[in-house]
């Protein structure tokens, strides 16, 4: 049975460069504190960092990250985005038991519920992952929730829609219909927030903590340098998720 509600952070896109030298402009890493040392982000059950950790994989990115989660007081669930390197990364982060050929994949169990992350870091889900994916869930009586970093869905965003989406999303749409007990879906990489129905789910688009994309313009426009994330409250039959922000860019 499902009986807690799980209380869920999660951060992504947070582009963090190599040292404290601003990444376009912008101070990533105070963007990202802001987010982490949030008041939303206190008592949580879980802490999920959904890709994009670092802007061009630099261990000196992974090395920041890692050594403010040394101190984090609940698990920490991470996938890698396309700006990073999943062999950088297991060196400082432990993705024991969670890589296989090469790819981030696995499902995490806590207090009855049962959690399932993707890799789409490539740009594409591989068909390994999903035969797995089908595969574990239908083991699984109760609800069931799904993180990666691409959306599996257009969004109407004109940017990033019409040059970073998913390029394997038939495929991967194919297989999310036949899971019935996932009915919600968390991602990244879009740096906007937007919520998108597929089918009978729903997409959650999280927006970055390093900044915001303008989905109304088919060209990069930057809409805001603040840092955005999201805490999402799960439980048997419930689910409610919202975005904060910082004013503080």
């Amino acid at each position: 049975m499902q009986n807690k509600v799980l209380k869920i952070g999660q951060i992504s896109d947070a582009h963090i460069g190599k040292d404290s030298s601003p990444v376009q402009e912008i101070d990533v890493r105070k963007n990202f504190l802001a987010a982490y040392n949030s008041d939303s982000m206190k008592n949580l059950d879980l802490l999920v960092l959904s890709g994009d950790l670092a802007d061009s994989a630099d261990p000196g990115a992974y090395s920041f990250i890692a050594d403010i989660l040394k101190d984090c007081k609940v698990p920490v669930c991470i996938i890698p985005g396309n700006h990073d390197n999943l062999e950088v990364m297991e060196k400082f982060f432990d993705l024991k038991g969670k890589v296989h050929n090469g790819k981030c994949y696995y499902r995490y169990d806590i207090d009855g519920h049962s959690i399932f992350f993707l890799d789409s870091a490539c740009g594409t889900v591989s068909s390994e992952q999903l035969a797995w994916l089908e595969e574990e869930t239908a083991k699984i009586d109760g609800e069931v929730l799904l993180f990666l970093h691409h959306p599996p869905c257009y969004c109407n965003h004109k940017f990033m829609d019409l040059r970073y989406s998913l390029q394997n999303m038939e495929e991967v749409q194919n297989s999310l219909a036949k899971i019935k007990n996932l009915k919600y879906i968390f991602v990244g990489h879009y740096h906007s927030e937007m919520t998108v129905e597929l089918g009978d789910k729903t997409v959650y688009v999280t927006p970055s903590t390093q900044m915001q994309i303008d989905p109304n313009i088919s060209v990069f426009c930057l809409s805001s340098a603040a840092p955005r994330w999201r805490v999402i409250e799960w439980g048997e039959k419930f689910l409610e998720t919202k975005v904060y922000f910082s004013n503080t860019p």
